[in-house]
């Protein structure tokens, strides 16, 4: 790479709980051409994906697992995590009719030993809620985050701003946050993830403010997106890290 070059940018986002309201988000992904991962679980929310809905975001975009019952994972036997981990892959691969990479861990809560167990469960990658600014995944089954497309969690904001710290207007407005983020992402080079979930979205009515997100960060030159699987099978993307 010269010196002029600017650095690599991984740009991913990921989409928790299986809402209908993920349809959605799955449109505007597609409108500014930037790519993400729903997690689902099998059973969770009122108003879930149905099996078909399920089957028509993974034709275009990526499908992973978020347990079968949204547990957390760390608080339930080791059996019972077992079969949560097992149980949501098997459904989602019966489902789909391919392998299913990817899980993120409900409400984040993970340990070593859990993380041992979605290894040992065959899933490639695990994702968290820890934010860990542009950081390329070192630990791929604690993989952390940029930010939360959401305002409801100032704490969560104040730890991403100790790992990448942006203007305070950024604390209470996670579109003003985005956009700060991605203007050092793309002179840093790493990974830029922004996470969260479709209820949210519907229940505070931020359409207007992902659409305008996903409109910023889209067309970027030199800029690679990815769902959160492709960037594990990505060259530099953390393939490297496979056990």
């Amino acid at each position: 790479m010269s010196a002029s070059s600017p650095p690599s940018l991984i740009v991913t986002t990921s989409w928790d709980d299986g809402s209908i309201f993920d349809l959605k988000i799955a449109e505007l992904l597609a409108k500014y051409g930037v790519r993400g991962t729903f997690y689902v679980p099998k059973s969770l929310f009122a108003h879930p994906l149905s099996p078909g809905d399920i089957r028509e975001i993974d034709k275009h975009l990526e499908v992973g697992s978020h347990t079968l019952h949204h547990v957390d994972l760390t608080r339930v036997s080791p059996e019972r995590a077992e079969a949560e981990l097992a149980g949501s892959r098997a459904y989602l691969e019966e489902l789909l009719g391919h392998p299913v990479a990817m899980l993120s861990y409900p409400d984040g809560k993970h340990s070593r030993g859990v993380a041992e167990m979605v290894r040992r469960a065959g899933f490639v990658a695990a994702r968290t809620c820890v934010p860990c600014g542009f950081q390329t995944p070192r630990d791929r089954y604690r993989w952390g985050v940029t930010m939360l497309a959401c305002d409801g969690s100032p704490l969560l904001a104040a730890r991403g701003w100790l790992k990448s710290p942006f203007p305070l207007r950024g604390l209470r407005d996670w579109e003003a946050r985005a956009r700060y983020l991605l203007d050092r992402a793309l002179k840093a080079g790493g990974v830029y993830h922004i996470y969260g979930h479709a209820m949210n979205l519907e229940l505070d009515n931020h359409w207007d403010r992902l659409e305008r997100v996903l409109a910023y960060i889209s067309g970027r030159q030199g800029v690679r997106y990815l769902t959160n699987g492709e960037l594990f099978a990505s060259p530099g993307g953390g393939a490297a890290h496979r056990p």
